[in-house]
């Protein structure tokens, strides 16, 4: 399971909503300063992710909860999203150059086709029947630190 920290934001009937921030793993060396990636990172903002996960618990506006994702379905996901896609392009281009003796014009060609076809395959799968169980759940809420003195 891949989790993260979030905080509640609204409370719905049956659910909530939750956001949690993109944080960037830059900053965090002495090449900050001069790293390209570190300058990217503090010259956009941050941005936050926003999710309505049904619960039964009873949570309150600020509070804040660990979110999790099974790492199999983020898995399934990206195999789908890239490796999909990218092998209908490449058996497109195969087809057009080898299968049809199409030249370098007629490659490309059978590329674009061979890739839009994947990604609108990858679309459809993706949204339909609810296949990829991508969405995020509760894990447990994080208890308040009290500091006594």
């Amino acid at each position: 399971m891949i989790e993260e920290v979030a905080t509640v934001s609204a409370v719905y009937a049956g659910g909530v909503e939750v956001v949690c921030f993109s944080k960037s793993a830059c900053g965090q060396c002495k090449q900050n300063s001069q790293c390209g990636t570190g300058l990217v990172s503090k010259a956009l903002p941050g941005r936050d992710h926003r999710f309505r996960i049904a619960t039964d618990l009873p949570l309150a506006v600020d509070q804040q909860v660990r979110i999790g994702i099974p790492e199999h379905s983020l898995i399934n996901s990206a195999l789908l999203v890239y490796l999909l896609p990218l092998l209908l392009l490449l058996g497109g281009a195969l087809l057009a150059s080898a299968g049809l003796g199409m030249g370098d014009g007629g490659t490309l060609a059978g590329a674009a086709v061979g890739g839009f076809i994947g990604f609108m395959l990858a679309s459809r799968w993706a949204k339909g029947n609810n296949r990829l169980q991508t969405d995020p759940v509760i894990i447990a809420p994080i208890l308040p630190v009290t500091n006594i003195d």
